[in-house]
């Protein structure tokens, strides 16, 4: 005696079909969705990054105005780089631009110490 499919509880190829039909819909709505957020919130991070500009500009315009900042030209990429003159703030003397060192466009090697003491 055989079972029918009723009764083993086995779906036919096309409830499968159906099934997986169903699920890529759900699918294809959950990524639309997300692709939505996600445009949202880069909208949102552009907007905090425009705010912080706005703000950052306003801070350096205040210091230059009240004589508190250094700037300088690197010697290497010879961009201006703008410092403000505050107590506890630490100065690299890398340039942001280039990545060298502000002061110097090359670096003294031993050989050249060593000519210049003789």
């Amino acid at each position: 005696m055989s079972r029918s499919r009723k009764m083993s509880g086995k779906k036919t190829v096309k409830q499968v079909d159906a099934r997986v039909s169903e699920l890529s819909t759900q699918q294809d709505a959950v990524i639309n969705k997300l692709d939505a957020l996600g445009m949202e919130f880069a909208g949102f991070a552009q907007a905090a990054a425009n705010d912080i500009l706005k703000l950052n500009h306003l801070i350096y315009a205040m210091l230059d105005k009240e004589g508190l900042i250094t700037k300088i030209e690197c010697a290497n990429c010879g961009k201006e780089v703008i410092r403000p003159d505050l107590d506890g703030v630490d100065h690299s003397e890398d340039c942001p631009h280039c990545g060298q060192n502000l002061h110097k466009s090359t670096q003294v090697t031993l050989d050249e110490v060593t000519s210049e003491e003789e």
